[in-house]
């Protein structure tokens, strides 16, 4: 379903605070929530074609790819991180790069092979049933096209779990790592290229045809 944000000029102002708080804390930490994805970007190289995002969260990585000037789809099965990440970007005057959908990526509603390119940055650790999201994936992907898994490595979730817990919460963690990834790919033809900066692990996945 499509997802239309309805917010207002208070709402931005607020949640830019907050966005800026949250970025400042996490960087005393040692994560660099944008840094690193701009990192990934530079690594992947330039995009070409059609981009979707799944799981677009807090929108650090579609802040990113607006600001690098792409259009681009978004998708998170959760409204209220679809509002945030709508907020972050307008705050930009960058809302009119991203279409945003509430959808789960385990049961996408596009087409077959629809995007030449798909992202998901810091997802993985939300996900509990990684086949079929990756087989999803997989489907709505172009053939050639590329795929960009990325996700904290330990020293990020330390910095992760240390913010949560300051917090009283706790931060879901889910056993789909860099290695599971990596060999679901690589057993359907991806070319797989491995990748780390000081907080993130991520994978560069080029679809092909198996021989």
């Amino acid at each position: 379903m499509r997802y239309i944000p309805k917010i207002d000029d208070k709402e931005i102002k607020d949640n830019q605070g907050h966005f800026k708080e949250r970025v400042s804390l996490y960087k005393k930490k040692g994560l660099d929530l944008l840094g690193s994805r701009r990192l990934i970007f530079e690594k992947a190289g330039p995009l070409e074609g059609s981009i979707l995002e799944i799981g677009c969260g807090n929108g650090y990585a579609s802040i990113v790819l607006a600001e690098s000037g792409y259009d681009f789809v978004a998708v998170d099965p959760d409204q209220e991180s679809l509002k945030t990440t709508a907020l972050n970007l307008a705050s930009r005057n960058l809302l009119r790069r991203v279409t945003l959908y509430a959808m789960d990526g385990k049961a996408m509603t596009f087409a077959n092979k629809s995007f030449d390119n798909i992202i998901m940055i810091g997802l993985m650790h939300h996900v509990f049933e990684a086949d079929e999201m990756f087989l999803e994936t997989d489907r709505v992907l172009n053939q050639d096209g590329l795929l960009i898994i990325a996700d904290f490595n330990e020293k990020g979730m330390q910095i992760i779990d240390s913010v949560h817990r300051e917090e009283g919460r706790t931060h879901e963690k889910s056993e789909t790592g860099k290695d599971y990834a990596y060999t679901f790919f690589h057993k359907l033809g991806y070319e797989v290229e491995n990748f780390q900066d000081d907080c993130h692990w991520a994978l560069i996945c080029q679809k092909r045809i198996k021989p």
